[in-house]
């Protein structure tokens, strides 16, 4: 029987699809040459001791040679460590020590920064296109990307057929944004059915960001984030033409969309603010997430023809539930794009609760707050190394997210702010996601942060810290919101006592809005 393992996907595409492509920067592969380069590769680092249990590092941006070492990993038995490089330097090498990394491959593009530790791993791997003999200092093994590929025999090494879908095939870790990055382990099982039935999810609805064999995927999410949302695998399972975006910058983004006829993109919702500034973005399939996804930027992409879906997931549960248009509902409608924006139905196999304090359901009524807890089938066991974490998270079998959320009628899940963000104000919540999607509507608002300010009188109040395309004051922005409060989108005492306009507003190493900094700087 054929184990259910990474590099099986890539025979699968070879025989079905030989002939279509994948795209990366000047680089135009065949899933055929593709599969030739994966097999060369991961020949000659067996060769060179790479073997089962093998932890090997990636330091890059989205390129065929980051996918290549999905496949040849794979071959091997290897655990693929998909470094993020947004993290501070210290916590990106504490990840790399905490994974077990003994091979490294780094880009060009940080080969700069990498300097400083190169005596503290063992065996480096060039991966750009000139020889940069300078990193070589003797502390450690040194090779070149190409020169492996060029000196390895077409074969696959003994160890693919050895490969068990039991096995670890990747470790990646948390943003560190509430401490220490966690790692998390994923077998091939585990990694293939969570990607997969996030798209097959995608493919049963009609609206949105509806996939297909037919449409042209481009990933902006990296694939140090859960393999770039699956797209490390999807397009090859079904054969779809893959552009690989590098370091493109929004304006460059926008030249491959037009150039490859791309129709179907991932990617956070500051990424796709930035495409929306570039005249002619429109008409694209987009699935969004990893933060609340403000009603302003969802008007703008409705108004650029941008078909959207909004998900709900992250690196520790994979993905858990994607926005769905109910039955009901009139596509075209304004109702439409906001469950489009807001509503999301857990994928099939997840469950989901939502749970009070004293772990009981609370009820599906659309307004009653709890903590969001998860379980699906590929459900990781916990972090690793880290015993008493995940325990505090991973609880007979489910796993307690951080997050609050609430149920509408319908069944669909609305996730309304972090436990740790969400403001206690006179011992009632104002969750801050709510609360920033409604101020984005502003016309002058780009970006809105929301965070506790400390009060003698009710505890904490609301803060909005925010980026405008124009002046504006916090006068105007508290009589906009009392309209809302008119008609029933968010309660009197939501509305912030203060208003802080600055030019940027931080973010984490996800792309998402950095809380802990601004709390950090602006909380009291």
């Amino acid at each position: 029987m054929k184990n259910f393992v990474v590099h099986q996907l890539l025979h699968h595409a070879v025989i079905t699809y030989p002939e279509q492509e994948i795209i990366s920067g000047n680089t135009r592969l065949t899933f055929k040459t593709f599969y030739d380069r994966v097999v060369k590769l991961a020949n000659s680092l067996s060769k060179r001791g790479v073997k089962k249990g093998t932890v090997l590092g990636v330091l890059e941006v989205n390129t065929h040679r980051f996918l290549e070492l999905h496949y040849a990993s794979s071959m091997l038995g290897a655990v693929l460590h998909t470094i993020n490089f947004r993290l501070a330097p210290e916590q990106m090498v504490y990840s790399m020590k905490h994974a077990g990394d003994e091979w490294v491959f780094v880009s060009e593009l940080f080969a700069p920064a990498i300097k400083p530790i190169l005596s503290q791993f063992p065996n480096w791997v060039y991966m750009g296109e000139d020889k940069n003999e300078e990193l070589s200092d003797g502390s450690h093994h040194f090779f070149l990307y190409e020169s492996l590929i060029e000196e390895g025999e077409k074969k696959e090494p003994d160890f693919a057929k050895e490969t068990n879908e039991k096995d670890i095939f990747s470790i990646f870790y948390t943003t560190g944004t509430t401490g220490k990055p966690k790692g998390i382990r994923y077998t091939h099982h585990a990694i293939l059915h969570g990607a997969i039935q996030l798209f097959h999810h995608l493919a049963m609805h009609k609206y949105g960001a509806r996939v297909s064999s037919r449409d042209v995927y481009m990933p902006l999410i990296p694939f140090f984030h859960i393999h770039a949302w699956g797209m490390a695998f999807f397009p090859l399972y079904i054969g779809a033409k893959l552009v690989l975006p590098g370091a493109a910058d929004p304006a460059h983004q926008l030249e491959l969309i037009k150039r490859e006829k791309v129709s179907w993109m991932n990617m956070v919702p500051t990424q796709l603010q930035m495409l929306l500034n570039q005249e002619g973005f429109e008409n694209i399939k987009v699935l969004t997430g990893g933060s609340p996804f403000a009603s302003g930027i969802a008007q703008q992409a409705h108004r650029a023809g941008i078909q959207f879906s909004l998900i709900y997931g992250g690196s520790d549960q994979l993905a858990t539930a994607i926005s769905v248009v109910p039955e009901n509902v009139d596509p075209s409608s304004p109702e439409a794009m906001e469950w489009r924006r807001v509503g999301m139905r857990p994928l099939p196999l997840v469950e989901i609760s939502i749970k009070d304090k004293e772990g009981k359901e609370v009820p599906h009524d659309g307004k009653t707050l709890g903590s969001v807890w998860v379980r699906s089938p590929w459900l990781p066991e916990g972090y690793y190394k880290e015993p008493e974490i995940t325990k505090e998270h991973f609880i007979d079998g489910w796993f307690r997210t951080g997050d609050l959320g609430f149920f509408y009628e319908n069944h669909s899940l609305y996730v309304a702010d972090r436990e740790g963000d969400a403001i206690k104000s006179g011992g009632e919540w104002i969750p801050t996601g709510m609360l920033e999607a409604v101020i984005s509507e502003y016309p002058a608002v780009e970006q809105v942060a929301v965070i506790p300010e400390k009060n003698e009188q009710w505890g904490q109040r609301p803060l909005a810290v925010i980026k405008a395309t124009e002046k504006v004051t916090g006068q105007q922005l508290s009589d906009f919101l009392l309209t809302k409060v008119k008609e029933g989108k968010l309660a009197k005492f939501w509305i912030p006592d203060n208003y802080l306009f600055v030019d940027e507003i931080p973010l984490t190493s996800a792309g998402k809005l950095n809380k802990k900094a601004l709390r950090k700087q602006y909380g009291n």
